[in-house]
């Protein structure tokens, strides 16, 4: 049986929805699964094949291979503005987040922890927030004790959008050359033996971890 369209607004902090990696946020609506009367399974499929046609190519991420694009990043606990660019020279390994994102919150502590342990392997774990309310992102921060570099992605949200990043939590694993690795959608347990091997394979790395 065909199957229509329906949409319906959520509320974003309670969101979830299941990807390859584990759950995430998004802050706009999420779709799900209906069956329509059979008078409209017509309609529903011609609208739906209008839509697909006329899809913008932009709207692809840049995948493996693509370069980090060059943007300027905001500390969010001070710290002087930084580039992308100046953080290349080591792998990258950068958590896209937002306060009212609950896998996000429910990930920090792993990524505290990997940061920690994969510092003296020359690899940097950076935090990224799209939060409007930065206030409330540093205090986030500061409550839940993270180390790792934090910053603000701005109010245009440039790095975001270059990257395409349409749900949260999203980590792009970069080469320290520059170049997008991996992209892991959703919330995942980054200090188990899976995610060591992950992190080997696409950063070229020897951890050897013991778990």
């Amino acid at each position: 049986m065909l199957l229509g369209l329906a949409r319906f607004q959520k509320n974003p902090d309670a969101a979830r929805r299941v990807f390859r990696s584990g759950a995430s946020c998004n802050s706009g609506s999420e779709w799900f699964m209906v069956s329509p009367p059979l008078w409209r399974t017509g309609l529903f499929a011609a609208l739906f094949l209008l839509v697909a046609c006329g899809q913008d190519s932009t709207g692809v991420q840049p995948g493996i291979g693509a370069r980090l694009p060059s943007v300027v990043l905001t500390g969010l606990m001070g710290e002087a503005p930084t580039s992308t660019d100046a953080l290349l020279g080591t792998p990258l390994i950068i958590n896209f987040w937002a306060t009212w994102c609950g896998p996000c919150r429910d990930e920090m502590p792993s990524l505290e922890r990997l940061s920690r342990r994969i510092a003296a392997h020359g690899v940097r774990v950076i935090g990224v927030t799209v939060d409007d309310d930065r206030n409330l992102a540093a205090e986030f921060v500061r409550t839940r004790r993270l180390t790792f570099p934090i910053y603000s992605d701005g109010d245009k949200r440039q790095l975001q959008s270059l990257l395409r990043v349409k749900s949260l939590p999203e980590t792009v694993l970069v080469t320290a050359e520059g170049a997008i690795a991996a992209r892991i959608a959703g919330a995942r347990d980054w200090n188990g033996a899976e995610g060591d091997r992950m992190l080997e394979r696409e950063l070229n790395l020897r951890l050897a971890f013991r778990h």
